[in-house]
């Protein structure tokens, strides 16, 4: 039987990876379909990780028919900065950082590589830069070029420049009211 509530609290504390990804999508979809929410409130702190599950997320999230607030409750790092950004309404806490860097790509093992390897290599590190960027862009008030200033620097930001920025609205606190549907997905 599906109830109805005007808002659903999901708590996600992970890298970002195709499995939590897959496991925050799930919850998102079956909050929506047990209490019919007009908003998914999502509390979030994440040391970032996969570059192609965090742009899957971001897109699933900007897609659900509910509005969709994010948190920042600790450190939204990375790639995660992406998936922060697919909020209509976004906060932090007070004690909050964003952190911008470029897009990695490890290589754990010795490895031999022809130059056509690495070209397509470096082709997808530029296209996972591009895409990053144009979120970015997209959602805040930094320009090209100061992302991609932050991504060569390799900075962190405290809530007072995400505001400045229109990364978030406001600094606030997170409270979850008594009674509301709330949901951890730490994995």
């Amino acid at each position: 039987m599906q109830q109805q509530t005007d808002t659903v609290y999901l708590n996600f504390y992970s890298p970002i990876s195709q499995t939590t990804v897959q496991t925050l999508m799930a919850a998102c979809t079956d909050a929506m379909r047990q209490f019919n929410p007009r908003t998914l409130y999502l509390s979030i702190s994440s040391s970032g990780g996969e570059v192609a599950a965090g742009i899957t997320l971001y897109n699933f999230l900007r897609g659900l028919p509910v509005r969709v607030v994010t948190h920042n409750i600790g450190a939204i790092d990375s790639i995660a900065v992406v998936i922060f950004l697919a909020g209509q309404d976004r906060y932090a806490v007070p004690t909050a950082t964003f952190l911008f860097h470029g897009v990695q790509l490890g290589i754990s093992q010795p490895t031999n590589l022809t130059i056509y390897q690495l070209r397509e290599l470096v082709s997808g590190l530029d296209e996972d830069h591009n895409r990053i960027v144009h979120v970015i862009t997209g959602r805040t008030k930094l320009s090209e070029d100061e992302v991609r200033e932050l991504f060569a620097q390799g900075e962190s930001k405290n809530p007072t420049f995400a505001v400045e920025r229109e990364i978030i609205a406001a600094i606030q606190d997170f409270a979850v009211p008594q009674g509301a549907p709330f949901f951890s997905l730490n994995t």
